[in-house]
């Protein structure tokens, strides 16, 4: 399961609300009050959410990268104990905030998605430019290119020209795929080749899944795209996260240049 929220805040600003404990009810409105054993999220924090009704929930932080924006803990206990993922990326005009819930915890998870979206919605929405003075980071974006015949197939489906995007950030690679989201760390990647000549049939419409080694399409015309490599493979095209791609085809309109801005050779 993964959901995402874009908005106005900076990436600094989105993650020192994320990662601060006690500032979880001033964006969260599902959170009344938090018990945590430190005030800055670190490895090993440990603690306790407190929610409508007198629901509560033990946690435990299992890992934090403040480099990368990241972070991930285990919340509950026993057989409803569930793992999740956190993430802040810069995007066009303010950041992206993101809740990743893997394997078969998302399966469990799934009544939380509208709560989650609405708390991350609230998370990215301060102030533009970023209310922590950090500086803008640079994000690069790459247009689909559609075809007509594959326009028309897509847009069945919410794919569209205003509903894709590929956006490069300094750590992250963020897919846009009309309802379809792809996120993974730049440092996941393994390669990238330029590849085209694709059946409408086998590519044309929601993405696709190669049934031999389980790959991802993400296809708006036959002739050109960017074929990229992973070394973990990486959720996507289930909302339960059951099948991860060992790699993704993404044809925007210039291959090259986001082999570049990637790092990769093309």
């Amino acid at each position: 399961m993964l959901v995402d929220a874009h908005g106005p805040a900076g990436a600094g600003e989105a993650w020192r609300l994320f990662t601060t404990p006690e500032l979880w009810p001033t964006w969260a409105p599902q959170i009344s009050s938090v018990e945590a054993s430190d005030t800055v999220l670190t490895t090993g924090t440990t603690g306790r959410v407190h929610g409508p009704a007198g629901l509560s929930v033990d946690f435990t932080v299992t890992h934090v990268d403040h480099a990368e924006r990241s972070w991930s803990w285990q919340v509950g206990r026993g057989p409803v104990e569930v793992g999740m993922d956190h993430h802040v990326l810069p995007a066009p005009d303010g950041c992206r905030a993101v809740l990743r819930v893997p394997g078969r915890s998302a399966a469990v998870a799934q009544p939380y998605r509208v709560p989650a979206a609405l708390a991350l919605r609230r998370l990215v929405a301060g102030s533009p430019g970023g209310g922590d003075g950090d500086p803008v980071e640079e994000v690069g974006t790459f247009d689909f290119a559609f075809t007509p015949s594959y326009a028309v197939a897509g847009r069945a489906f919410g794919i569209t020209p205003r509903t894709t995007t590929v956006e490069v950030g300094p750590e992250w690679l963020f897919v846009r795929y009309g309802p379809w989201r792809l996120v993974t760390p730049r440092s996941n990647l393994a390669s990238a080749e330029v590849t085209g000549g694709f059946s409408w049939v086998k590519t044309a419409g929601p993405p696709h899944l190669s049934l031999s080694d389980r790959g991802i399409s993400m296809t708006t015309n036959g002739d050109r795209a960017l074929c990229l490599s992973f070394h973990e493979p990486v959720p996507s095209i289930d909302p339960t996260a059951s099948i991860a791609h060992p790699g993704a085809t993404l044809s925007v309109a210039d291959p090259e240049g986001l082999a570049a801005a990637l790092g990769l050779g093309a």
